[in-house]
């Protein structure tokens, strides 16, 4: 009799429901272990200095939004963005490595201001095209030879529409380059050699496995001059005989500062400031070099080539990031385009569609961000601001192992005060089991979605579980009003009467938590989004397959 009643409560779908959730959950907490919070963990405290002062408290808190819809958008870390005075800014976030954290640090350095541009010419900007973020505007496609297409949607205002069909007219095949950042009254230094080397080569192959020259026809410094519309200019080597014997051939090679005088000069009256040194791996181009434009009054940026191809290397020097190919036949105004690259994963190429959408949706930052003092940003940089540093946890690993013990302390507690209520030990398994399956699929939704628990998280969960107990309850005394006639369906109904209540407690609770959201409350964001999820899962799996469970046992 025991199996049979066993056996018809495992077959009914609420509570298989439940099963399967509770699998899941042990399945993703085993594959991805849980993410905690500064609190627990420590972190990463990094102070951010703008070039200026803002104009106002206004424009501090577009700064502020923009870089959070920029870190978080992406979803690589739950980050707080502190504002501190007009020209700070702080960012925390929980232990990250050091990969993570230089991936942070980049895209807060970058002011996401975009371009297009068809052989030199301005095709479009940013803040004249609207991202089709549809499921219909974003695709990943395999593009044969292990390589991934990602490409994004967007529509053109009228203003950039006209002028897109203006660039690409008579252009088919051409590349249209997507520019993101790109260097502004900057030139960029090469060695004669260097020069005369990108100046013979026709391809540049890049680690996506496309090319950013055009079917071989377009040279390194097209590319640069042309269709980035960065000046070159080149630092000459002249030989100096310095021996007293003038019978000798005994010569030496220095630098012809006269002529770059004479350069600069030039650069000064176009509205050049930075000087790019683009050191190639053997090229020599000494400090003194770097001093000599310093003291002209340019800013000196040190971009080199290490071990990059040609293509990347082209790429960092000009803020390049895709040159698709024009396609369109028609003349006349451009209303929709699609912005494209190639990446050798599907993994890079979804993270590509994600970055793209947010930098161009997130706007370009009202201020500058000075390269944080003390990376790789701040290498060859006129100033830099700000700091990076670790900071310890406020409670440590050890607290929560003591909360999840007084957690199951409390749910014994609640058993008993249960048990002396109901005099049924055989209701009160149902409530502990309820609970504790709560609390996995909790978690293993957060480690489902990467979700940071830090403390108001966790807080979240205890409020989830206190509100499960409560409606438990009135499951209980629900299905157990005596009547005058003890029918089977009066069982149903009243269950039903009880899940009345429920809905609405559920309700009202999910209301204030989105309410609670959508106010910018900082940190209080994680307590709701917990909460409104902890609701959301006892309704719609716990308390469905409790409440069979009890009309089964009461039956």
């Amino acid at each position: 009799m025991e199996k049979k009643f066993f056996m018809r409560i495992i077959k009914d779908w609420k509570i298989l429901f439940l099963i399967t959730a509770i699998i899941l959950s042990v399945v993703f907490l085993y594959a991805k272990p849980l993410n905690f919070g500064s609190d627990f963990v420590g972190g990463v405290y990094i102070e951010l200095e703008l070039e200026h002062s803002t104009n106002g408290t206004e424009e501090m808190q577009a700064m502020k939004t923009i870089l959070e819809t920029r870190l978080n958008g992406m979803g690589l870390r739950d980050i707080q963005v502190v504002t501190w005075g007009d020209q700070f800014l702080v960012v925390k976030m929980a232990k990250a490595s050091p990969d993570q954290i230089y991936e942070i640090e980049s895209i807060i350095m970058r002011q996401a201001k975009y371009i297009e541009r068809v052989d030199g010419k301005l095709a479009i900007k940013g803040d004249e095209l609207t991202l089709d973020t549809s499921s219909k505007g974003v695709s990943v496609l395999p593009a044969g030879e292990g390589r991934y297409q990602w490409r994004v949607g967007a529509r053109h205002n009228v203003e950039g529409a006209k002028r897109f069909g203006e660039a690409i007219a008579g252009k088919m095949g051409r590349p249209i380059d997507s520019f993101i950042d790109a260097p502004e009254n900057t030139s960029i230094l090469l060695t004669e050699t260097t020069y005369k080397q990108l100046h013979s080569m026709q391809s540049f192959q890049t680690l996506e496995g496309g090319d950013i020259a055009f079917h071989g026809f377009d040279n390194g410094i097209y590319i640069i001059e042309n269709r980035s519309q960065i000046l070159i200019i080149q630092i000459k080597i002249v030989k100096t005989n310095n021996s007293e014997d003038n019978e000798s051939d005994v010569s030496e090679e220095n630098f012809d500062f006269d002529d770059l005088q004479a350069q600069l000069d030039e650069l000064k009256n176009n509205g050049i400031n930075t000087i790019i040194i683009a050191q190639n791996k053997n090229d020599n181009i000494t400090i003194q070099v770097e001093n000599f434009i310093a003291e002209n009054g340019f800013k000196v940026i040190r971009k080199p080539r290490e071990d990059k191809i040609y293509g990347e290397w082209i790429k960092e020097l000009t803020g390049l990031q895709s040159s698709a190919r024009i396609n369109i036949f028609l003349p006349g105004p451009v209303y929709t385009t699609v912005i494209e690259g190639y990446t050798g994963t599907k993994a890079d190429a979804e993270k590509k569609v994600i970055a793209t959408q947010v930098l161009l949706s997130s706007g370009n930052l009202p201020v500058k961000i000075i390269p944080i003092c003390g990376t790789q940003f701040a290498e060859g940089a006129e100033q830099c601001g700000g700091k990076e540093k670790t900071f310890d946890p406020s409670l440590g690993e050890k607290f929560l192992s003591i909360s999840a013990i007084i957690g199951l302390i409390a749910i014994i507690v609640v058993s008993i005060i249960l048990f002396i209520r109901y005099r049924n030990p055989i209701l009160i398994i149902p409530v502990m089991l309820t609970c504790l399956s709560e609390v996995l699929i909790i978690l293993g939704f957060a480690s489902m979605i990467h979700w940071e628990l830090d403390l108001l998280a966790i807080a979240g969960i205890i409020i989830v579980v206190g509100t499960g107990v409560d409606n438990q309850i009135v499951i209980l005394d629900e299905t157990l009003k005596k009547g005058k006639k003890k029918e089977v369906v009066s069982i149903v109904e009243r269950i039903k009467s009880a899940f009345f209540i429920i809905f609405v407690s559920a309700g009202t609770i999910i209301v204030v938590m989105i309410a609670l959201m959508s106010v910018e409350a900082g940190m209080l964001k994680g307590f709701a989004f917990t909460t409104i999820v902890g609701v959301l899962i006892g309704v719609i799996i716990t308390r469905p397959a409790f409440s069979k469970m009890v009309e089964y046992i009461v039956k």
